[in-house]
């Protein structure tokens, strides 16, 4: 039986039951029944949320296996892809260097300089030749 089910049972129970000559009894009764009543109202209405979030977390997991597998999909390399690709996409080269000045280590594209420029520190903002 369900709780809302003994609930009934008890409340026929207690209603059979010649409880007139006891006024007290019959309050205490009532009370008591009350109290069961409340009891299995907010016991239904836990059931209900979670039912509801049992839901809720069945759909996340279907919409995450779904971008999982979308993720899966992107993951295919296609040879013809590589064609795509221009010498600007490849990485571009640093080359770590030591200020003289100020000591400090700091990386620089040697590309980006001239034969004889000179390279400025990021850190003091001193030139210096490489």
């Amino acid at each position: 039986m369900s709780a809302r089910e003994k609930l009934a049972y008890l409340r026929g129970l207690i209603e059979g039951q010649n409880t007139t000559e006891n006024a007290g009894l019959s309050k205490f009764h009532e009370a008591l029944l009350d109290v069961f009543e409340a009891i299995t109202e907010e016991l239904d209405e836990i059931a209900s949320e979670q039912a509801n979030l049992r839901e809720y977390v069945e759909d996340l997991e279907d919409e995450l296996l779904s971008l999982d597998d979308d993720d899966d999909d992107d993951d295919d390399y296609d040879a013809d892809d590589e064609d795509a690709f221009d010498e600007e996409d490849e990485e571009e080269e640093y080359e770590p260097v030591t200020c003289p000045e100020c000591g400090k280590d700091f990386f620089y594209q040697p590309d980006v300089y001239e034969e004889d420029e000179d390279v400025l520190c990021p850190n003091c903002g001193k030139p210096f030749k490489r």
